[in-house]
Formats: C-alpha cells, structure tokens, sequence
C-alpha cells in the first residue's frame, strides 16, 4: 500500500512540474520572487548565470540559437526596462547551459534593480532581479546608471511580463514535505 502511495505522490509531482515548466527557455539563475529585488551580485567577481529549455526548439526559436545576445538591463521600471551593456554571446541549443560574467564595478551600489536579457526572435526573457553591489566602491543615489531611459529596442508597456521565475522548487518542496508524512 505504502509504495502505490509513493508512486502515486510521484506521478502527481511529475504531472504538476511538468505543467509548470514553459515551453521555452527561461533562466534559472538568477531568479527572483516578483518584486524582489535583495539579490545582490558582486561586482568584479564570476557570477554564473544559468538556462533551461533549448532555444531552437518550443515555442521560441532564436534565428541565430549558436550566438544569442545576453544584455544586462537596467529593471527599475518593469514596463520599460533600460539596456545597460551587452554581457556576452551563448549557445542555447543545448537543454539546459550556464556561462560566468562579471558584473561591472561602475554600477556597484547605485541602487539600481538590474536583471540580464535574452532576445529569443521577438520575445525578450528575463532574469531574476538583482542589485550590484561591493563593499569598496561608494553608494550612489539610485537612479545614477545609464539605462534609465526607454531605449528603441525595449518591450511595450505589458511585454515586461516575460520574466520568468521557476516555480519547481517550490512544488518539489511541498511534493518533498507530503512525502514524509505517507
């Protein structure tokens, strides 16, 4: 009885993650809650970023998935986010991938929300919020870092709604605890 009750719990967690999990490449790292912006990266230290679903394949497709543009994006205004630097080239065509960047000492405690960007065809994907910090360089009064304006090549209004946080933590946490108690 016990092990068609696990088998069960299984399959439902299965069921559940695999609804929850896009048809498209999202990042899982960084990610963060909507409105939370407490993420601090370092500047001048490897920071990894990370990927899941391939990007030549689902429902996005990359023209170019060998060389796809990851840009740091200034995210103070969800609605209107503000291009900041281009952080480097990847290949999406694999399941999943990470690639290390270093985040900029120039915008170190500017008080700006930042999040990385990818531009899969037309649709952009974003990243967890996260401020860049380091305990050498001065505070500056927010607002100070370039990005702060609507360039051209940013989503419209309600387009910011692309960014993705994994919800599979969570229901494996929860399918995890249920578990203990069978």
């Amino acid at each position: 009885m016990l092990a068609k009750t696990i088998i069960a719990a299984t399959l439902a967690l299965a069921a559940t993650v695999s609804a929850q999990t896009p048809n498209h490449i999202y990042f899982t790292y960084p990610i963060s809650k909507a409105g939370d912006s407490s993420q601090i990266m370092e500047a001048g230290k490897n920071i990894t970023f990370s990927w899941s679903t391939p990007c030549n394949a689902g429902e996005w497709i990359s023209p170019n998935p060998t060389a796809v543009s990851v840009q740091l994006v200034n995210a103070n205004n969800a609605e209107a986010v503000g291009f900041v630097s281009e952080v480097t080239k990847i290949d999406c065509t694999g399941n999943s991938g990470n690639n290390y960047w270093v985040p900029p000492a120039e915008y170190a405690n500017d008080g700006n929300v930042y999040s990385l960007r990818m531009q899969i065809g037309a649709h952009d994907v974003y990243s967890g919020n996260f401020k860049i910090g380091s305990k050498n360089a001065p505070v500056k009064p927010s607002g100070s870092a370039p990005g702060t304006s609507t360039p051209s090549n940013t989503p419209a209004a309600g387009n910011a709604g692309n960014i993705l946080t994994p919800v599979l933590s969570g229901a494996a946490a929860i399918a995890a605890g249920a578990l203990m108690f069978l």
